[in-house]
């Protein structure tokens, strides 16, 4: 009988698991493991590229873009010429007596005065500048550009560039040739009667037309008839401006040095030009040296003439200083020191000495004053005084002046003092003529003396009267008959 192998426990297989173990475990390990390895691998690329990055060399920083210009108005220079250096007095020939000195040291330090100059008869009497202030500073005229700009507007009409005083800016500026401010005439901006409503700080830095000289003038408003409204006002200036720069097509300092500055002999001057650089800005900051300042009162001292060459037009000149329609002390932006009217435009404690003075007046005492028949040009530029009695610093110059000995008068003349270099022969007195005796012809011998001898007759002329017994007591007395 066949025998069965014994039976006994079944060896494991390879990669079975072991008895207790739970099926799958190596699976879920595999599982649990397979994020963090694809993590792991992920952060390794994302390292290996960041690697490669960083090898690069990093480009160039950007390039800072320019700031912009800044935006504000422009100096520019009017050029001067080369006239001749204004006389200064010597010590020895001043005119203007010690106690005169003192006195107007005394008033410069009072009135913060930056410069004062006194010409008088062909020569710098004063010249005394404040602390900190040179003779060839630049200073600003603070309003005297209004006189200025009446001389230059005098000379754009001598050159053609104007037809008038007369002439209507709605010939000038094509806008405004269908618009109500065109009637307003070169002459209603020089007087002060243009009916324009202007608003505040006109020409100032910063202010609207020192913005765009254009669009300001576009923007004013017409407030009443032209030629019926007095009102003063600096605006006025600034349109006056933009008319002579478009009348002569050229930058207003450009024709200022060419029609006026350089045929004066003044040095180089500063004007600005609005934010845009297109249009001169008048308002302020017209700047030249004290002495320039002073030419333009020697100008119209003599009516328009540098060194006896006519520069402007004398009939220009006097009709800057005629008194306007509406007020006897104003001009062309000159003002008129007579008639003297109390609560009048020029506010003065005392009469002027010197009654022919005028005068270009800017702010809080910025003045120039002239007297033509003394010989006297004064200019005053500092601090600002309120009030500024106008009389008072030319009184003060005048009474401290040393006057040429008036010539000798006589009952037969009448003579005014004469400009200097017109001599005129000395009037004497006629000598008294000779007493005459008059003795009839047929008077009586007198008596007591030598007869007088019978003068001879004519013979008697047939047909004509006899002679006259008009002295004798028989004469016919009865009244002649017509």
């Amino acid at each position: 009988m066949s025998q069965s192998p014994k039976s006994g426990p079944t060896p494991p297989k390879p990669g079975a698991s072991k008895p207790g173990e739970p099926r799958g475990g190596y699976l879920r390990v595999a599982l649990l493991l397979a994020p963090v390895a694809a993590v792991a691998i992920g952060g390794g690329l994302l390292l290996a590229h960041w690697g490669k990055r960083a090898e690069t060399p990093p480009p160039p920083p950007p390039v800072a873009a320019e700031p912009p210009a800044p935006r504000g108005p422009v100096t520019v220079e009017v050029a001067g010429g080369d006239g001749a250096i204004l006389t200064v007095a010597s010590p020895d020939d001043r005119q203007i007596s010690d106690e005169g000195l003192k006195a107007l040291h005394t008033f410069e330090s009072n009135t913060g005065t930056t410069a004062l100059l006194v010409w008088y008869r062909g020569a710098l009497q004063v010249e005394d500048y404040g602390p900190g202030t040179r003779p060839a500073d630049l200073m600003d005229g603070a309003g005297l550009q209004a006189g200025l700009l009446t001389f230059l507007t005098g000379k754009a009409i001598q050159d053609g560039f104007l037809t008038s005083a007369d002439q209507p800016l709605g010939q000038i500026f094509p806008d405004w040739k269908d618009d109500p401010r065109g009637r307003i005439t070169v002459r209603d901006l020089l007087v002060g009667s243009s009916g324009l409503g202007f608003p505040p700080d006109n020409g100032t830095p910063g202010g609207p037309a020192a913005a765009d000289a254009g669009a300001w003038l576009k923007g004013l408003a017409l407030e009443a008839e032209p030629g019926t409204r007095y009102k003063p006002a600096e605006g006025e200036l600034q349109v006056l401006a933009l008319v002579l720069e478009k009348a002569t097509r050229q930058p207003l300092a450009a024709y200022l040095s060419q029609g006026l500055w350089a045929a004066i002999g003044a040095r180089p001057a500063e004007m600005l030009l609005d934010d845009g650089g297109r249009a001169t800005v008048v308002g302020c900051c017209v700047k030249a040296t004290a002495r320039d300042w002073l030419r333009l009162g020697l100008l119209l001292k003599d009516g328009g003439q540098v060194e006896n060459r006519p520069v402007l037009p004398m009939p220009w000149v006097e009709e800057m200083q005629r008194p306007t329609l509406f007020a006897r002390n104003e001009g062309m932006r000159v003002r008129l020191a007579w008639p003297r009217e109390k609560g009048g435009p020029i506010k003065a404690a005392e009469a002027f000495a010197e009654p022919d003075t005028v005068f270009m007046a800017g702010a809080g005492g910025q003045r120039l004053y002239v007297s033509k028949a003394a010989d006297l040009v004064i200019l005053r530029l500092g601090r600002a005084v309120e009030p500024w009695d106008d009389a008072t610093l030319v009184n003060l110059v005048t009474r401290h002046l040393e006057r040429p000995p008036e010539p000798k008068r006589t009952p037969y003349s009448s003579i005014a003092v004469q400009p200097q270099g017109l001599a005129m022969p000395p009037i004497v007195t006629p000598r008294k003529p000779p007493t005459v005796v008059t003795v009839p012809l047929d008077a009586a011998p007198s008596h007591g003396k030598a007869a007088q001898p019978d003068l001879p007759t004519a013979p008697a002329v047939p047909g004509a009267p006899g002679p006259s017994n008009a002295g004798s007591p028989s004469a016919d007395k009865t009244p002649h008959r017509r």
